[in-house]
């Protein structure tokens, strides 16, 4: 998801990056993997864990890791929500160290009832959203994946350095012009998610392709992305006797692979049940793409209404692919030009400005 191209942002300011994070070992990388480690960019290596149960068992070894760094001198970004910062922050930053935070998602979605079957669920959202709101009231320096959302939500310190930015690089050649083909007989939508993880929705859109295919549309599904859920994914569409509307293609390699599936497509859905500021819907509005997104995280600051639906409302998921499908060519034309001007907001030039005013702060607020 960040490989090393990604980091080399921050090299616009600092010498040097060192990535804190869970590091598993492993024999074979797979070849659709990309290194994220490079000249400059290292790993401080945490051990890897899933879960709270895994997080209990690592704790002494984390806490080992952690500790280590006590007395190395660096500027530190936290990336939150998370319990990585918190403990970093706790166990290996000197007391009242001024900090940066990047902030790109939102625990209260992700442990919203809709969202997350754990039964702990009410104790990770209290706890979470409490941490996150403190984590960024502390801050030096802030930056926000949303432009107000979770600004209202996790306000800053008064006298910190604030802006927002996405983590996405949208360079020249992601753009693509605004246009819009005549619809034939099948729509073609296009979704991408990782299925690591169920908060995608991709059960959820499964479930609206098959509706749609009730009602008579004519429809085909293409799920770019794989994961532990894939197999199950696969079984759901069979069972749903939509297994010859929906091709899963699995993870792609390269951007370019990505821009053409987005190219081929006439509609992409962003199915999400939880998001900070979506990625891959920024990418398919920069392809002057027609789309649809459940109504998570800043998705109400990238799409009008009439394009936005609940989390998990079959109704609502079909009545907006309908729309779409019944859309005359100009109604088409001019949503593709409105999703890439939006889309224009977020070019790499522009965000690396904000960016580097955010890195200037948590520099200039080191001790000397």
């Amino acid at each position: 998801m960040f490989p090393y191209a990604f980091w080399l942002r921050y090299l616009d300011i600092f010498a040097q990056v060192n990535i804190v994070a869970r590091v598993s070992l492993i024999q074979t990388a797979n070849q659709t993997w990309q290194r994220v480690d490079g000249p400059n960019v290292e790993f401080v290596a945490l051990p890897s864990y899933i879960g709270p149960w895994g997080f209990a068992l690592s704790l002494p070894k984390l806490h080992a890791k952690l500790r280590a760094r006590k007395g190395v001198n660096r500027a530190v970004i936290y990336r939150v929500p998370g319990i990585l910062a918190a403990l970093y922050q706790a166990i290996a930053m000197p007391v009242s160290k001024p900090y940066g935070a990047e902030v790109v998602g939102d625990p209260a979605d992700v442990f919203a009832k809709d969202a997350n079957s754990s039964l702990l669920r009410p104790v990770f959202k209290a706890l979470f959203t409490t941490l996150l709101k403190k984590q960024c009231r502390e801050a030096v320096s802030i930056a926000y994946v949303t432009e107000h959302k979770l600004q209202h939500r996790y306000p800053p310190a008064a006298n910190a350095i604030q802006t927002h930015y996405s983590s996405i690089q949208l360079l020249d050649a992601d753009f693509n012009e605004p246009h819009a083909r005549q619809l034939g007989d099948v729509l073609n939508i296009v979704c991408i998610g990782n299925l690591a993880q169920p908060y995608k929705g991709c059960d959820f859109m499964l479930c609206g392709i098959a509706e749609l295919v009730k009602l008579g549309v004519q429809v085909h599904l293409r799920w770019i992305g794989g994961g532990a859920l894939l197999e199950k994914m696969q079984h759901l569409a069979v069972a749903l006797s939509i297994d010859k509307h929906v091709t899963f293609v699995g993870n792609l390699a390269t951007r370019e692979a990505i821009r053409g599936e987005l190219d081929r497509a006439d509609l992409f859905v962003l199915s999400s049940r939880q998001e900070g500021l979506p990625r891959v819907l920024i990418e398919a509005m920069a392809r002057a793409l027609v789309c649809i997104a459940t109504d998570v995280g800043g998705v109400d600051e990238l799409l009008p209404e009439d394009f936005i639906l609940q989390r998990d409302n079959l109704v609502q998921l079909v009545e907006r692919i309908t729309t779409v499908n019944a859309m005359t060519l100009v109604q088409r034309q001019a949503q593709s030009k409105r999703n890439f001007l939006v889309a224009q907001r977020y070019h790499d030039k522009k965000l690396q400005v904000r960016r580097q005013l955010m890195y200037r702060g948590v520099l200039a607020a080191q001790p000397l």
